[in-house]
């Protein structure tokens, strides 16, 4: 529990993405934001959790206005299975993200249209995540 509360204290949440937040309050968006903010903290957990259990380094996890960030002071000095795994870490987030959303469509908590929503929102993060391009995965997956 103590690795789980040190994880969150290291969470930053840039300035920019507040005044974002109230644009989507104002604006009437605030779920699609939600969304996307949830997917992207569970993603760089992901890397977060799998950097501690290896006990990396972790500078902070900052949320920005345009993705997320996971900064530790290991990169390109760790072995290479461990590096690999912390890596892949953020992606499968999505994999059990889209089946917990299923399960909740199956016993009807929520709608279809927020399913599909939120499987559209997921899928697109995971899917520009792995574009083979540095600091993305797929470019880190490539440098590996």
């Amino acid at each position: 529990m103590n690795r789980a509360i040190s994880l969150l204290r290291q969470v930053h949440i840039h300035p920019l993405l507040w005044i974002i937040i109230a644009i989507s309050i104002a604006t009437a968006h605030f779920l699609e934001v939600c969304l996307l903010l949830g997917i992207i903290f569970i993603h760089e957990m992901g890397h977060a959790a799998a950097a501690s259990f290896f006990s990396w380094r972790i500078k902070k996890i900052s949320l920005l206005p345009f993705g997320g960030v996971a900064e530790m002071d290991e990169h390109g000095n760790r072995p290479l299975k461990e590096e690999l795994i912390v890596v892949v870490a953020g992606p499968l987030q999505h994999l059990w993200m889209m089946g917990a959303a299923y399960l909740l469509l199956s016993f009807s908590l929520i709608s279809e249209d927020l399913f599909q929503l939120f499987i559209n929102y997921n899928l697109m993060i995971f899917i520009f995540n792995l574009f083979p391009v540095w600091p993305l995965d797929g470019g880190k997956l490539i440098f590996l």
